[in-house]
């Protein structure tokens, strides 16, 4: 594949939280200094559910390819598990063997890796207003729709989805990626990046920690566990994101990314 090795080192009655929009006075970042926060990130000592252990993502690149990335020493190593993605709409990782699907009926599909091949289920129908999804957990993932409600989904029994809104006025948000249950990275329309968490895991204690750096230039991201995200931006450049209390550090790991159109 294209990659190239480079040196280097829930609670139904939760309060709705109100997405800012802001103005950007970030200095634009060139994606090789770290990412330091406006005030000290507390992680607690309990980092919760680990999406994907940091080391594995899913891409669709132009040919319509889907591949699993997993971590190989300094960089990542594809394998294309999939052909005819091109109409895909979104994708995102639950865990290292699940990731959900909005394809290009606006069906939620959940797809499962049986140690050969995904096995589709469909488990939502009509996603047409869906403006992102991303994934927190193996049982949940949050969505922000076209109302700017930012919401967070659970599986139950039978594939069974139940919903609760946590954050109202997210019209603004280009783009979300999950780290943890509950914590995110958003990048707002203005370039602001900033990370979203809430220890108590059902969303009604929202707080929003802003980075200095302008990621006006982040393509696509993608979170991959509660220390780890990964950029690609408009050079094609594959940027990961290591966290630490006091922000992130980024390491490059491949570059000749331009092709890719979605990540999860």
């Amino acid at each position: 594949m294209r990659l190239i090795k480079v040196a280097a080192t829930i609670g139904v009655a939760a309060a709705m939280f109100i997405g800012t929009a802001g103005t950007s006075s970030a200095a634009p970042s060139d994606f090789t200094k770290p990412l330091r926060a406006d005030e000290k990130i507390d992680r607690g000592n309990d980092v919760g559910v680990q999406r994907t252990d940091g080391h594995s993502f899913m891409e669709i690149n132009a040919a319509g390819q889907l591949v699993r990335w997993t971590r190989a020493g300094e960089t990542f190593s594809g394998q294309v598990r999939g052909q005819g993605w091109e109409n895909t709409r979104q994708i995102t990782s639950l865990d290292p063997n699940t990731f959900l699907e909005i394809n290009s009926s606006s069906n939620l599909v959940k797809w499962t890796w049986n140690g050969s091949t995904y096995v589709p289920a469909t488990v939502g129908t009509a996603w047409y207003n869906t403006k992102v999804i991303t994934g927190i957990a193996p049982g949940r993932f949050l969505e922000i729709n076209g109302s700017g409600e930012l919401l967070v989904w659970e599986f139950g029994a039978n594939n069974g989805l139940s919903r609760w809104v946590i954050g109202i006025g997210w019209h603004n948000t280009r783009t979300i990626a999950g780290t943890d249950d509950i914590d995110f990275l958003e990048i707002k329309g203005d370039g602001i990046l900033s990370e979203w968490y809430d220890f108590f895991d059902g969303g009604a204690n929202l707080r929003e920690i802003r980075f200095e750096e302008d990621f006006s230039a982040a393509r696509l991201m993608v979170g991959t566990e509660f220390n780890h995200f990964l950029v690609i931006d408009q050079a094609g450049n594959l940027i990961e994101f290591l966290g630490d209390n006091s922000g992130y550090t980024p390491v490059q790991r491949g570059w000749g990314w331009n092709g890719t159109r979605l990540v999860g």
